[in-house]
């Protein structure tokens, strides 16, 4: 091997090797960021339920109790009660088919759930009966938006 080709090699494995160890700290640098933002999301959520569960539970009509708001997952679950409704009585698809589109149509366009819509990673509305037992629910992303 001739002197240059070794000095070449050298300068090869060097640059190589400071491509390598820049890619590396690039990594690691905008995971830190996004886990950064992630982070921040959660507290946001976390903030916001805390404030929203202050307040609670409500009367939102004579049909309608909403009881707490918590963070899943980078989401935000609220719980409703229907406090007219039997789940042993009452048919729960038919209830499901008559509110489902309503709740969409304020996820997707309604101000209050515009920061939901915007940062969150979704949102689930659980419905309960009168007794605390579970109805149905429903589950948002901003990708159901686009279809409606």
């Amino acid at each position: 091997m001739s002197v240059s080709f070794r000095k070449s090699l050298m300068v090869g494995a060097v640059v190589l090797l400071a491509g390598v160890i820049l890619i590396f700290v690039w990594r690691t640098f905008s995971d830190d960021d996004s886990s950064r933002a992630r982070n921040e999301l959660y507290t946001e959520l976390l903030s916001m339920s805390g404030q929203l569960n202050r307040d609670l539970p409500r009367l939102l009509d004579r049909q309608t109790r909403f009881d707490r708001a918590e963070v899943a997952n980078y989401g935000m679950r609220f719980y409703y009660t229907l406090v007219r409704v039997d789940r042993f009585v009452h048919d729960e698809a038919e209830l499901a088919t008559q509110i489902e589109p309503q709740m969409r149509r304020e996820y997707c366009h309604g101000e209050a759930l515009a920061f939901y819509r915007e940062e969150a990673d979704f949102v689930e509305f659980q419905y309960l009966d009168q007794n605390g037992l579970k109805l149905f629910n429903f589950r948002f992303t901003p990708g159901d938006c686009a279809q409606s």
